[in-house]
C-alpha cells in the first residue's frame, strides 16, 4: 500500500470502546526520514484530534476497524478483551487499510494522548474491568501535541552507550518522560537506545 500511516488506539472492556485522537509516528531516523527505521522517533496529534491527511470518514472507518476486532475477540473466545487496542493503519487513495494490532499502549504515541487526558485515568481503569466503560466519557483536551525523541549518538544501528545525560537546560520537565536510561547513584546514563521523549502541549 502507499499512503500515509497512523495509530488509533482505544480503550476496551469487552463490548465497548472509548477511542483516543489519532496519532502520527515517524519511524525513520535522521532529517527528512532518511535514515534506518526505528521503534519511532517522534509522533504528532492534532488539536482537533484528526491528522492534515485525514478525513473524518478515515478516522470512522479506522474506529469500525477497532469495534470489529473486539467483536470478532468476543465472538471466538467467548469473552471480551479487556484493555488498550492499539491499531496501526495505513490511509491510502481507496480508503483506510489495517496494518497491525499490540494490545497495549503505544510507544510514543501514548505520551501524545495521556498527556491531554482529561478524564480520571484510574476511573477508566475501573470501568474497564468493570464493564461499563459505556457509562463513561472518555474526554481529551483540545490541543495538539509533539512528543520528541532524544537518542543517543548512532542509534538505532550502533548507539554509543554509557555517557551522562545533561537536562539541566530543559526547563518544563513535567511532560518529560525517561526511556532507555540506566540510573548510576544520582546519574542518568545512556543505556543505548532511545533514551529521553519530550512532549510539547499547545
Amino acid at each position: 500500500f502507499i499512503g500515509q500511516e497512523f495509530s488509533l488506539m482505544s480503550f476496551s472492556d469487552g463490548n465497548t470502546l472509548r477511542h483516543m485522537p489519532v496519532v502520527q509516528d515517524h519511524k525513520r531516523a535522521y532529517e527528512g526520514d532518511s535514515g534506518p527505521n526505528t521503534g519511532g522517533m517522534g509522533t504528532y496529534s492534532d488539536s482537533n484530534h484528526c491528522l492534515p491527511f485525514l478525513t473524518d470518514m478515515d478516522i470512522s472507518n479506522a474506529q469500525a476497524i477497532n469495534q470489529a476486532t473486539v467483536d470478532a475477540l468476543k465472538e471466538e473466545f467467548k469473552e471480551g478483551y479487556k484493555g488498550i487496542l492499539y491499531g496501526g493503519f495505513i490511509a491510502t487513495r481507496n480508503g483506510v487499510n489495517l496494518i497491525e494490532y499490540n494490545a497495549r499502549f503505544g510507544d510514543p504515541e501514548a505520551m501524545n494522548v495521556l498527556s491531554i487526558l482529561q478524564t480520571n485515568f484510574l476511573d477508566i481503569c475501573e470501568h474497564i474491568t468493570n464493564g461499563t466503560i459505556d457509562q463513561l466519557n472518555v474526554d481529551f483536551a483540545s490541543k495538539a501535541t509533539v512528543c520528541k525523541y532524544l537518542v543517543p549518538n548512532g542509534y538505532p544501528e550502533n548507539p554509543i552507550k554509557g555517557e551522562e545525560i545533561d537536562l539541566s537546560k530543559v526547563k518544563e520537565k513535567n511532560h518529560l518522560f525517561y526511556g532507555s536510561v540506566n540510573v548510576d547513584r544520582e546519574r542518568f546514563i545512556c543505556a543505548g537506545s532511545r533514551t529521553v521523549a519530550l512532549v510539547g502541549i499547545g
